[in-house]
């Protein structure tokens, strides 16, 4: 009989997987929450609004929009951080990288589109970080040896 330690993917491997799920997820959520609740954005922008040729209907369509972008761009990252996150899981190393450039795109995406966002990703990005422990890269260096 092996010992849990011996057999099985490491604590760090299967916990930051489960970070980039439930950041994503988080992510996509808030996506969510500013398209149900797009009208304050469009109210905030008609306030701020100075030039009389723009009308309420152009701002709120661009709003729309905006936000129905957001939500499609978040929805293809999610999918991506997730398959990555699934592909490092499964002992491929390189998987990482890719990992990584997407929570990133992700992060600064965020940033201009939903402030609210930035701490979901965050939150996929500590999982991100436990694959580079040391216990994690050696998992994955003997998964990438065995294959």
């Amino acid at each position: 009989m092996t010992s849990p330690k011996e057999s099985g993917t490491p604590r760090t491997i299967t916990a930051g997987y489960w970070l980039v799920v439930a950041g994503v997820a988080l992510s996509v959520l808030a996506s969510l929450y500013v398209l149900l609740n797009k009208q304050v954005l469009v109210e905030a922008a008609v306030q701020g609004n100075k030039d009389p040729k723009i009308t309420r209907d152009m701002i709120a369509s661009t709003v729309n929009t905006l936000v129905i972008v957001s939500l499609v761009v978040t929805l293809v990252l999610a999918g991506l951080a997730v398959w990555f996150a699934g592909k490092v899981k499964a002992g491929l190393r390189k998987s990482r990288t890719g990992l990584m450039i997407t929570l990133l795109i992700g992060l600064f995406f965020q940033m201009i589109t939903n402030t609210l966002g930035i701490v979901t990703v965050l939150i996929a990005i500590s999982g991100l970080v436990l694959f580079y422990f040391r216990q994690s890269s050696d998992y994955l260096a003997e998964r990438e040896q065995l294959t």
